[in-house]
């Protein structure tokens, strides 16, 4: 039950994903397979993010379980519900993939504008260690600092939240669709600093390689 000021209010299924990075999820399932297989698709994916979230882990974290439940979750819900329903793998992980980026493109947005800033590049490298730090804790990521110079900005990343989570529940496959949000969220800075980047664990690298 929720409190809203004196009225109390039981949550329904219906609007488990609009408090999510997803949250027209349900018009998108509805426009790609029509109202009643989207529907269908749509009720499936709640009932496996209900089933999650009751079960969460967020390691004594509150920016994990915020990840957990925004994020990775609704998103593994999504892709299951769609692999149950016989979609390719390819075109489940395509369409979460979407989602995603639709969230990240808001980031994308505000880069965009910040870059016309003269001082862009020593403001990002001022709140791009707090921000890792409370954003991406040590309870769900490994991060290596390798260098921070007035040109040049990176780290590693060797332990992540997002493939443990899903590969725990035998969708690794589906990490990538996460990773492709950071060139969402970053190129747009080009040509003031550009984002770089080798490889991802999802793709079998030994790292996350992030270079500014």
């Amino acid at each position: 039950m929720i409190e809203r000021g004196k009225i109390m209010y039981k949550k329904t299924s219906n609007d488990i994903f609009k408090e999510t990075r997803i949250p027209n999820i349900k018009n998108e399932l509805q426009k790609k397979y029509g109202t009643t297989k989207g529907n269908l698709l749509y009720q499936n994916a709640v009932i496996i993010l209900e089933k999650e979230v009751q079960s969460i882990n967020d390691r004594g974290n509150a920016a994990v379980g915020k990840h957990m439940r925004n994020i990775i979750l609704p998103g593994y819900a999504c892709y299951k519900a769609l692999i149950d329903e016989g979609i390719t793998n390819g075109e489940a992980i395509a369409l979460v993939q979407e989602e995603v980026s639709k969230a990240a493109l808001r980031m994308g947005n505000l880069t965009n504008k910040l870059k016309k800033l003269p001082f862009i590049y020593g403001l990002f490298k001022l709140v791009m260690h707090p921000v890792l730090k409370f954003g991406y804790p040590k309870e769900g990521w490994t991060i290596k600092w390798n260098k921070k110079s007035k040109h040049r900005m990176s780290f590693d990343i060797t332990t992540c939240l997002y493939c443990e989570e899903l590969s725990k529940r035998g969708a690794l496959e589906l990490c990538k669709a996460f990773c492709i949000s950071d060139h969402v969220a970053y190129d747009p800075l080009a040509p003031k600093i550009y984002f770089i980047r080798k490889g991802t664990l999802a793709d079998g690298n030994k790292v996350c390689d992030f270079c500014f």
